[in-house]
């Protein structure tokens, strides 16, 4: 069917009469989506048939009877202008002018369906723009990219509240025209909140190093070990005791050799009679390492020397190197064993510790 402008006119009635004894909206709503041109929203176009035109390289041409719809459900569903809109204007711009009212090339005045903000079927034949300055015919001579559609205006068609248009390119002299085609503007993503922040903090801490100091062997002044009073063990006489806290300092924090501690021990003589000795074989030590004050890793004690047929010089304790810097708490467990030959009485002897680095 073709539609010209009386009969768009008559259907503009018609369905002007049914909207307003009903009272409801068009059965399509028209979508509000900007378009990459500016466009407020997307403005489809129909032909003097009635039909839509979505081919991008159909030619109108300059007085071709073609008209817009909010939809491209029909060319008579309309497009809704703001509600403070108070009229409506059919225009040809230059591009990025589309809202500017005193720059528009050429435009002509619409109109709502009556009682509402809708425009139905909205002439846009460039030859019926009468008013504007140049003109549509300067328009039509100089040819060019021009943006044609429709403007909700205010204040009595002096400011523009909404823009529905479609972009055109217009050859110069015949006026024959294109339409570019028409799409969304893309939203633009909305990054997701963070579910945690991580931020870089710069460290550079200055250091300073350490003094390498000595190995030492500390044992307290007048040091003695205690025993307590001797029992007959399948009648030999024997006593236990306790050697007491030695600590070994390694300060050498630098080279960390590690160490080894031996002990010695002389024969064991009579307090009364120096003549009369015991062996230093008959005392048995069992080396221990001290947890409490330890502080050095990698300390290991001896095997124990066996109460009557131990060996002096004997290994006491050591330290491997690398890791054994600072303080290494050592004590060892005694056990004297008498022979049965010889006479009651304090025996008296020195065990002498020493340390030296591996």
């Amino acid at each position: 069917m073709k539609v010209n402008n009386t009969m768009r006119l008559l259907a503009v009635g018609a369905v002007s009469i049914a909207l307003v004894g009903a009272a409801v909206a068009p059965a399509s709503a028209a979508t509000s989506t900007e378009q990459i041109n500016g466009s407020d929203a997307p403005y489809y176009v129909y032909d003097t048939n009635a039909e839509l035109v979505t081919n991008p390289a159909t030619v109108f041409g300059w007085e071709s009877d073609n008209f817009a719809a909010g939809t491209p459900d029909g060319y008579d569903t309309p497009r809704l202008c703001p509600a403070e809109a108070d009229g409506v204007s059919v225009f040809l711009s230059d591009v990025g002018n589309e809202r500017n009212v005193q720059l528009w090339k050429a435009t002509a005045l619409s109109g709502f369906n009556p009682g509402t903000k809708e425009v139905l079927a909205a002439t846009l034949t460039p030859i019926t723009l009468i008013n504007g300055l140049p003109g549509q015919a300067a328009v039509k001579t100089a040819g060019g990219r021009y943006s044609l559609g429709i403007a909700c205006t205010i204040y009595n068609g002096v400011t523009t509240v909404a823009s529905y248009y479609r972009t055109i390119n217009v050859t110069a002299g015949t006026g024959d025209y294109t339409i570019e085609a028409q799409a969304d503007k893309p939203v633009p993503e909305v990054p997701a909140e963070p579910t945690s922040t991580t931020k870089n903090i710069a460290l550079a801490p200055t250091i300073v190093a350490p003094t390498n100091g000595v190995l030492s062997l500390e044992v307290p002044t007048g040091a003695a070990a205690t025993f307590v009073a001797p029992t007959l063990v399948n009648n030999v006489s024997t006593t236990t005791g306790t050697l007491g806290a030695v600590t070994v300092n390694d300060g050498r924090f630098l080279t960390r050799e590690g160490w080894d501690l031996t002990a010695n021990v002389i024969d064991f003589k009579n307090s009364l009679d120096a003549t009369n000795t015991i062996s230093k074989s008959q005392l048995g030590i069992a080396p221990s390492v001290t947890a409490a004050g330890t502080v050095a890793t990698g300390v290991t004690a001896a095997a124990a020397q066996v109460a009557g047929s131990a060996t002096y010089p004997a290994a006491f304790a050591s330290a491997a190197a690398a890791n054994t810097t600072g303080l290494s708490v050592l004590n060892a467990g005694l056990t004297f064993v008498a022979p049965q030959v010889k006479a009651a009485g304090t025996y008296t002897s020195t065990l002498t510790l020493t340390v030296v680095s591996k």
